[in-house]
């Protein structure tokens, strides 16, 4: 290789360095914003997994839910995990299911996106709910959900919490998979049988529960892979 081929080839590879180097930074500087975004309404909003007292045991959502509900009609619950970075807002769109994909609650282009309810599914109602996050790559969003593969992970991260305006839910994961994606999880299974069934040819496990809630993040170890997180309420 004469000297001419050296420097060309040198010349090359720098300037993909500085592409790629750019590339990464304007791609941290988002989701840095997206999440710093997600962080001002955790402040506002400060919900706590404590259970509350309620008078007379009537259910009241957290007020700082209350108030984000009725300033953004999107908002239909909050999630949170306990020693987990899944601390975040539900939105749902019931007309474009991929709507929150790449929006932020408010509905401006993001590329992290939201933490959002299918479109065929009522959060208040009996039967399957299916919650979708992405798997981001700096720890935000669904990153997490994957980490439930592991058993004694599980085991040891089992808080998870959801509110809405009706209810307080308190879920237990039961089981944790990697498999291609799958849309008959849109299906509108709304009874115990139809769940228990459906459940049963995805997992090989009896579950038994009026309803199932399920959190689907991306999974990088295939192609177009999902991972599938199958919880359901206690008592």
């Amino acid at each position: 290789m004469n000297r001419k081929t050296r420097l060309t080839l040198a010349f090359i590879l720098l300037a993909i360095s500085i592409v790629s180097g750019t590339a990464a930074f304007y791609n941290y500087k988002i989701d840095t914003a997206a999440e710093n975004q997600f962080q001002k309404i955790r402040d506002q909003v400060a919900i706590s997994t404590a259970r509350p007292v309620y008078e007379k045991d009537i259910y009241q959502p957290p007020q700082g839910l209350q108030d984000l509900m009725a300033a953004n009609s999107s908002v239909i619950g909050w999630l949170k995990i306990e020693d987990t970075n899944i601390d975040y807002p539900i939105v749902q769109n019931k007309e474009d299911n991929e709507w929150f994909l790449h929006r932020d609650i408010d509905g401006n282009k993001s590329k992290p996106g939201s933490i959002y309810m299918d479109s065929m599914h009522d959060i208040n109602a009996e039967g399957m709910h299916i919650i979708y996050g992405h798997h981001m790559k700096n720890g935000t969003m669904f990153k997490d959900i994957s980490k439930y593969i592991d058993e004694e992970y599980r085991a040891e991260h089992q808080k998870i919490t959801i509110w809405t305006d009706k209810r307080e839910i308190r879920l237990e994961p039961l089981y944790c998979y990697t498999g291609k994606e799958d849309n008959t999880y849109h299906l509108n299974l709304d009874t115990r049988e139809k769940l228990a069934a459906f459940l049963l040819e995805k997992t090989d496990m009896h579950i038994s529960s009026d309803e199932i809630f399920v959190f689907i993040t991306c999974s990088y170890k295939t192609r177009n892979g999902r991972c599938y997180l199958i919880c359901r309420p206690t008592v």
